[in-house]
């Protein structure tokens, strides 16, 4: 049953993000390799999200580094993001293997952040920026620049999400205007604008690549679900969704498939179990901008209000929240999620500061043992 509306207007997930990240300088680790900053004697008696690294600490007032996407492949995870000094944004990429932290070499020339990241298999991962629709590429031993289509330089892209290296897809969501680059397909090395009802998709997530679903724009507002059978995109408009506006979705399978967003102000969960949608109430003041597995059969979902202490929460498989706090203080936020396969430990993406107004550092959390 949906509570009393909170009267918290939702926003599109891209208003999140920064609009500008800090310049890559030097890099201050707070944390070095296999170390956690999280001392003892500031960790919470109960679990909470514990600061792992950050990195690219700005002391400059408005400058900001973080990161926005996290994929967790086996032991190893990968960090995207980004950092900007002046409105010039230089994308980052860090790894997580081995115990131990690596920071990635990119292609000269990229600019703004890495928005989305997509994983094939541990050696073949892709991602793209922001701005201009830079494609990336992982193949096992380096990053490399993929051909792009016929979008501009100032193209926006918000999502991907890669099958094999024939088979890719990148979204874009043209109704926000000339800078939308819509959705666009890649078919062996062609890639191939998607029209219709597919140009509004923001984000998008598979169970396979015959079935996707997606939340887009109508009308101004990620007001719109989708779904992919294999050869066309197709708005859905379930009766319990009705006036939602979208801010996530995740797709665990056939028969389970999430979208996170608000209803007249109050953030909710929508749930699809192969048959039908039901929706649901979040405990938090803000809609969820992000959702993965918790390992225990629930949900975890990032709601940052930005106002008061940061917390994680977790929707067990009964339907019960927790709500789980991020390490220290409410300069700390997990931006994204992902857990680590075959356990209850959780990668977090996001950005810390020891002081808001000097800007933020890039920095990666964990809850649980994280390798």
């Amino acid at each position: 049953m949906r509570g009393v509306p909170a009267r918290v207007k939702a926003l599109p997930l891209a208003l999140a993000l920064p609009l500008a990240l800090a310049l890559a300088l030097a890099a201050t680790v707070l944390a070095g390799p296999g170390q956690d900053q999280a001392s003892a004697a500031n960790r919470t008696t109960s679990p909470s999200w514990n600061l792992k690294l950050a990195i690219r600490y700005f002391p400059s007032a408005g400058n900001h580094s973080q990161y926005d996407t996290v994929l967790a492949l086996g032991r190893t995870a990968w960090f995207f993001g980004g950092s900007n000094f002046s409105g010039h944004g230089v994308p980052e990429v860090e790894q997580r293997s081995g115990g131990k932290w690596h920071q990635s070499v990119l292609p000269s020339g990229l600019r703004t952040w890495i928005t989305g990241a997509s994983a094939i298999s541990p050696d073949d991962i892709w991602a793209a920026t922001y701005l201009g629709g830079t494609v990336l590429s992982w193949n096992g031993s380096k990053w490399v620049r993929e051909p792009g289509g016929r979008w501009n330089d100032n193209a926006r892209f918000t999502g991907i999400v890669a099958f094999s290296p024939k088979n890719v897809w990148l979204f874009g969501s043209k109704s926000r205007g000339s800078a939308g680059a819509g959705t666009w397909h890649r078919s062996g090395t062609t890639w191939t604008e998607v029209r219709g009802a597919a140009a509004g998709i923001y984000k998008a997530s598979a169970v396979s690549a015959t079935d996707m679903w997606a939340i887009g724009e109508a009308k101004g507002t990620v007001s719109a679900l989708l779904r992919y059978r294999g050869t066309t995109w197709s708005r859905v408009t379930p009766a319990a969704l009705a006036g939602f506006t979208y801010s996530y979705v995740l797709a665990l399978g056939a028969s389970s498939v999430w979208v996170a967003g608000s209803v007249d102000g109050t953030p909710e969960l929508g749930h699809y179990d192969g048959r039908g949608w039901t929706a649901s109430t979040m405990p938090s003041s803000t809609p969820a901008s992000g959702m993965c597995r918790d390992g225990r059969g629930g949900l975890w979902a990032v709601a940052n209000s930005g106002l008061g202490p940061s917390s994680v929460y977790d929707r067990s498989a009964g339907g019960k929240w927790t709500a789980v706090p991020v390490y220290r203080s409410s300069a700390n936020e997990v931006l994204s999620c992902a857990l680590v396969p075959g356990t209850t430990a959780a990668w977090g993406a996001g950005k810390s500061s020891v002081d808001v107004q000097n800007g933020s550092a890039a920095a990666a959390y964990g809850y649980g043992n994280v390798p």
